[in-house]
């Protein structure tokens, strides 16, 4: 497929690249791009209910989206599957249906350079990976990650300059607008690129202490303090993703007594197209709590490290890749009571 264009544009903690251009009369330049992927994961010790193989779609999606110049939009519609590495791995479907079929739309008001205004559901601030698995490198994503914020309903205001950026606004913390009972979030980010190939960013989440748990988190007050850091040398990329969260005593949020976790991650990727070899290590660590809640994925009180390798092949819009994932814990949690966990996965499709 002929590329008319090659486009970065970032969507929050998300990048669209290879888009294609659409010129229209009336909404002028319109970037379209997206996916259709298929995956197969295999899992030595399975988790509650999950399938000890699983085949299904990775992702369907396609997206439309114009420039802000100065009024543009973002529009990302389909279905997309989110396997998290020692987690149970569920149906795309019911991945989907955590944040509908319409997982990102949101309009963008960019009055003066550097300055622009976001509204609508909106990817969130917080971490290193992509919920959309063709952008991210690996295909499941790490423990981390399972802890941080999907999508928020709600008002971004962002100042970027060649040395620095800032994000301000409020939201509803864990999708609590898709619930009867919504509760605001305050969201933050500030970062700075000393180098010309280099940035790290602070990012936080403080949501209502009284945000009730719904299907996309439990619980839903989670605090959540985030450092994010990458570097890029020719073929090579580091990455950085710290993360401590907090849900404080509610009992109307579900939280009987003070919970706290942490974890830290290093990522890599080397680049040598058509190949590409990514890589994760991760450490994290749920406090034990009398409250019995679990906030990273593993169970209460436990801890761990992970390990994820993915090599993947690119032609033109063609792709396939492998994942090797390995997970350890400080406690059992598998069906069998095992303290480990290997999966082997493939996904393969294309991306335009």
């Amino acid at each position: 497929m002929k590329r008319s264009v090659f486009l970065l544009s970032t969507l929050g903690g998300f990048s669209i690249a290879n888009a294609l251009e659409l010129k229209t009369d009336f909404l002028g330049t319109l970037n379209i791009g997206g996916s259709i992927t298929g995956y197969g994961i295999y899992t030595n010790n399975k988790v509650g209910a999950d399938k000890k193989t699983r085949y299904d779609i990775g992702s369907a999606i396609l997206t439309i989206s114009k420039s802000a110049d100065p009024i543009g939009f973002t529009i990302m519609g389909g279905a997309y599957s989110t396997p998290v590495v020692g987690v149970g791995i569920l149906k795309t479907s019911e991945y989907t249906d955590l944040f509908s079929a319409l997982p990102v739309a949101y309009l963008e008001f960019a009055p003066v350079k550097g300055l622009s205004l976001q509204v609508g559901k909106l990817p969130t601030i917080i971490g290193y990976e992509s919920a959309f698995t063709y952008l991210n490198n690996y295909i499941q994503r790490g423990l981390i990650w399972n802890m941080q914020p999907v999508i928020n309903n709600g008002v971004r205001l962002t100042y970027t300059s060649d040395l620095f950026f800032l994000k301000m606004g409020v939201n509803d913390g864990f999708y609590t607008l898709s619930t009867t009972h919504a509760k605001p979030a305050i969201e933050a980010s500030f970062g700075i690129t000393p180098v010309k190939d280099g940035s790290i960013s602070f990012n936080m989440l403080l949501p209502d202490k009284n945000a009730r748990p719904n299907s996309t988190a439990v619980p839903a007050n989670k605090r959540e303090f985030n450092v994010v850091a990458s570097y890029t040398l020719n073929k090579l990329s580091l990455g950085a993703d710290l993360m401590y969260v907090e849900a404080p005593k509610s009992s109307e949020a579900g939280v009987p007594e003070k919970a706290k976790a942490s974890g830290g991650c290093i990522h890599f990727s080397y680049d040598l197209k058509p190949f590409k070899v990514s890589g994760r290590v991760e450490y994290v660590k749920d406090n034990s709590d009398s409250g019995g809640i679990d906030l990273v994925g593993l169970g209460d009180g436990n801890k761990g490290w992970t390990f994820t390798l993915t090599p993947a092949y690119t032609k033109g819009p063609l792709f396939v890749r492998g994942e090797i994932s390995y997970v350890k814990a400080d406690k059992p949690f598998t069906v069998n009571s095992k303290k480990n966990q290997t999966r082997f996965g493939v996904e393969a499709g294309f991306i335009f």
